[in-house]
């Protein structure tokens, strides 16, 4: 599937929807179907906006010099309440995330105006290398969501509540 393909199939699901098919994306049917890792991509994008976030779905961003066609690919922005927000997403079956997702974010963060943050979401954990570099990468906050807390969002449908409480608790505790 293409990504407006991508996008026109998730913007059909509800929060049932997108329950059940977090919780199944690792079947073969899914993996047929979204390719590996693309539903959970836009699953996290589209609970956001089923929530009244506005959000851009997951794209290329080309070089401004026009000689490079998929500089980057963002797995989804998300406007909320005087946030931007980069989405990064990792939908690994067991393999911990390491720091190197949160350099590349970082190094796309910096490429930005301020302020703009970024969230990792992982359908696992974090190593410890990768949590301790997230809290040293100030002023480029990375806030980190592991599978608890996906889970814990999509069972609440509080995607939004819970960002505002990872980053206020950022601000409160550097």
């Amino acid at each position: 599937m293409t990504e407006t393909e991508y996008e026109e199939a998730i913007k059909k699901l509800g929060w049932e929807d997108l329950i059940n098919g977090w919780q199944s994306r690792n079947n073969g049917d899914m993996q047929a179907k979204w390719g590996k890792g693309k539903f959970f991509e836009y699953a996290i994008i589209r609970a956001f906006e089923l929530e009244g976030a506005e959000v851009r779905y997951p794209f290329n961003v080309s070089s401004p010099l026009g000689d490079i066609d998929n500089m980057e690919q963002i797995d989804g922005v998300i406007y909320e309440k005087g946030l931007t927000i980069l989405v990064e997403s990792k939908d690994y079956a067991k393999t911990k995330i390491d720091i190197g997702p949160l350099a590349k974010l970082q190094a796309r963060l910096i490429r930005r105006p301020s302020p703009v943050i970024g969230c990792i979401f992982s359908n696992t954990s974090f190593t410890l290398p990768a949590l301790v570099l997230s809290e040293s990468l100030m002023p480029h906050t990375i806030l980190l969501w592991n599978k608890s807390d996906i889970k814990h969002c999509f069972k609440n449908k509080s995607f939004r509540k819970v960002l505002t409480l990872k980053y206020r608790s950022v601000i409160e505790t550097g």
